[in-house]
């Protein structure tokens, strides 16, 4: 009986001590003035879990989370505690969005990657919070729709792209009327391009050669 109570003994020790190996408490790295740089896990030598960064005034500056010493996700921060950078796994691919932002703060531009290349909708901002431009993209080319706008949120351009090359594109006044209409050979302008005035008659006709404009001849 007094056996069979050491082996069980014996047993709960050896498991009490393998789980504190495979789990282990976190592990930091500092900067020379003390302050945390890093705090990681680990589960069986392998980084696991989440692992922290932080800048030198204790702010954090990214985090990951790995799994068995992989990472499967990341963020990026500014020291403002803005998101300026995340990625994370899904089915295999790496899907990616970066953020950019004006020197006095305000967002710039948002940009989403697959497998490393734009994909999906990308947008630009004016300083004043509002909408500059959104392009779409697929495998790293614009594809389908891409539309400006003037400062005063009217419509500037309508653009069409198919596998990174245009096709046609709408140009409008800043008070919104539309004032240009191109089309596109081979990603280049060439031919007859329409000019309207802003009562919305044809105004004149543009002569393009190879992106130049080589006459223009009012009507």
């Amino acid at each position: 009986m007094q056996r069979i109570k050491n082996v069980l003994l014996g047993t709960i020790l050896f498991s009490l001590v393998c789980s504190a190996q495979a789990a282990q408490l976190p592990d930091k790295k500092y900067y020379e003035n003390g302050a945390v740089q890093f705090e990681y896990t680990y589960l069986n030598g392998k980084l696991h879990g989440t692992t922290k960064e932080f800048y030198e005034t204790n702010e954090v500056k990214a985090e990951l989370i790995y799994k068995e010493g992989k990472v499967e996700s990341q963020k990026q921060f500014l020291r403002n505690g803005k998101l300026e950078y995340e990625m994370h796994l899904a089915g295999g691919r790496k899907v990616e969005t970066k953020l950019e932002y004006y020197p006095t703060g305000e967002l710039l531009r948002e940009r989403h990657f697959l497998n490393t290349k734009l994909d999906g909708l990308e947008k630009e901002y004016y300083q004043t919070g509002k909408l500059k431009a959104e392009r779409n993209y697929a495998d790293g080319k614009k594809e389908g729709n891409a539309k400006g706008y003037h400062s005063n949120g009217n419509l500037q351009g309508d653009w069409e792209f198919k596998d990174g090359v245009p096709i046609s594109a709408t140009l409008y006044y800043q008070s919104g009327e539309k004032w240009l209409v191109h089309h596109f050979v081979d990603g280049r302008l060439n031919g007859t391009s329409l000019e309207y005035d802003k009562k919305g008659d044809l105004m004149a006709e543009r002569i393009y050669k190879d992106d130049n404009l080589v006459k223009r001849v009012r009507k």
